[in-house]
């Protein structure tokens, strides 16, 4: 399978029950296309990494669509199964022990991280209009006591940047 494909497959939702005929194929059902993301994500051994270098795992196996519904779905998918175990829940400690702020957190931090490296690779940006350090930090230093409870360490952002 050609790396496009395999993203924009993943980021489906499928047809819903009330959407779809009796002849509706399983691999084109939602719950199909959830289970089959889940598992996905949940095929990668996250442990001892960063959610950068977790990322850069997961994104070298298939190109993100290009919609945003489509990447909302993958990066939130993925997001569930890194929280649980990437450095930053088990050995940093810069996410929350609570799982649904810890999944939010690698969510908005990854989803931080594809912009960023869109945004200082594409030629289409100007250089007086890329993204410095200064704005990165700024980004992600306060996610909200919804989702952190604390800010993300300056010296972590600056490693990721």
């Amino acid at each position: 399978l050609k790396n496009p494909a395999v993203g924009q497959y993943l980021g489906e939702l499928g047809k819903s029950e009330k959407d779809s005929s009796k002849s509706t194929p399983v691999f084109e059902r939602d719950w199909f296309h959830k289970a089959l993301l889940e598992s996905f994500c949940s095929s990668f051994a996250f442990q001892n990494l960063t959610v950068l270098d977790g990322l850069r795992m997961f994104l070298a196996t298939f190109r993100l669509p290009g919609e945003a519904q489509m990447i909302d779905r993958i990066l939130q998918a993925f997001a569930e199964s890194i929280s649980r175990q990437c450095v930053e829940s088990t050995g940093l400690k810069v996410f929350s022990t609570d799982e649904k702020k810890a999944s939010d957190a690698a969510y908005l931090l990854s989803f931080s991280i594809i912009m960023l490296n869109t945004d200082l690779h594409n030629d289409n940006i100007r250089a007086d209009r890329k993204m410095k350090l200064k704005d990165f930090i700024r980004n992600n230093k306060n996610y909200g006591k919804e989702i952190s409870d604390e800010d993300l360490p300056v010296e972590y952002l600056e490693g990721i940047y």
